[in-house]
């Protein structure tokens, strides 16, 4: 096989194994549980219903310390701070979250723009 093309099948085994799930997560429970590795949160999209709480639980299977936000428009509305590697975590939210789309993500240096982000949609289909 020549050099370029196997260059270009390892280039699109890492896309590959890099792309994180597509289709949302429905929690119609409102307990949602999310696993945080190394630059990826999983599940990467959840859909729970509006008008509840929220009971949020993270493990860290990573081998790295993780943050846990969830961001609105302007301002987080959840915040674990560092979870260490094989530590889980329980929060209820105090209110229902008002309907709309969060970003769910790691707020230590770039572990963001490294890929461990997500999005938990509150009342949408």
């Amino acid at each position: 096989m020549p050099v370029r093309t196997r260059t270009l099948l390892c280039v699109l085994a890492i896309a590959a194994a890099g792309c994180g799930e597509t289709a949302p997560v429905d929690v119609p429970d409102g307990r949602v549980r999310i696993t945080l590795d190394e630059y990826l949160i999983r599940p990467q999209a959840i859909r729970v219903p509006a008008g509840r709480p929220l009971t949020i639980t993270v493990t860290n299977r990573g081998r790295l310390g993780h943050t846990f936000r969830l961001r609105a428009a302007t301002r987080n509305v959840l915040a674990f701070t560092t979870i260490k590697p094989g530590e889980t975590r329980t929060r209820t939210t105090r209110r229902p979250l008002a309907p709309g789309t969060y970003t769910m993500y790691c707020a230590l240096a770039n572990h963001e723009e490294l890929g461990m982000q997500g999005t938990l949609t509150v009342g949408k289909g």
